[in-house]
């Protein structure tokens, strides 16, 4: 049986936050923040990721949902994280921070290939705080796998990363969002 991959590359509008949502489910119930890492931060049913973008339309996401660890992209990105995520449905979407919500803003990801259960989430981001913020490229790549529990770590530490933790005194594991 040979392993599972997918990749989508899809885009997300974002609305005035610099966040977007990777929901479970239907994202009811969000509950309390039950883990953070630089760049992420983990809710019951949500976890926000970082993006360069304060807002904008159509703004280039890259996901890989697989059936094992896919690797980091230690070469192209400038800040990687880690951190764990539960699914109680084993469907995710990605949402740009929306004030009304509207299902047509939705990105529907492919369902995970374990179903519900504990996975993993490393997030890497390119152009961080010295590029111009509306460059072309894809800057933001999700993975996502099934996995044991384990810390959040900072895999690769950027500018972005180092600035926000020096300008607000905190370590790389308290979330800079």
């Amino acid at each position: 049986m040979s392993p599972y991959v997918e990749t989508v590359r899809l885009e997300v509008d974002v609305e005035d936050c610099g966040a977007v949502r990777l929901m479970d489910g239907d994202g009811d119930a969000v509950g309390d923040v039950v883990g953070s890492v630089a760049l992420v931060t983990v809710w019951k049913v949500m976890a926000e990721l970082a993006i360069m973008y304060q807002h904008g339309r159509g703004i280039p996401f890259t996901v890989t949902v697989a059936d094992h660890d896919p690797g980091a992209d230690l070469d192209g990105y400038e800040e990687i994280v880690e951190i764990d995520f539960t699914s109680t449905t084993g469907e995710v979407s990605l949402l740009g921070w929306c004030m009304d919500w509207d299902d047509t803003e939705l990105r529907r990801l492919p369902a995970l290939p374990a179903g519900p259960g504990l996975y993993r989430l490393r997030y890497h981001v390119r152009s961080t705080i010295e590029e111009h913020l509306y460059t072309d490229g894809n800057h933001h790549y999700l993975q996502i796998w099934p996995a044991q529990p384990s810390p959040p770590v900072v895999v690769k530490e950027g500018e972005w990363i180092a600035h926000e933790n020096a300008g607000a005194g905190r370590d790389m594991e308290t979330p800079a969002l």
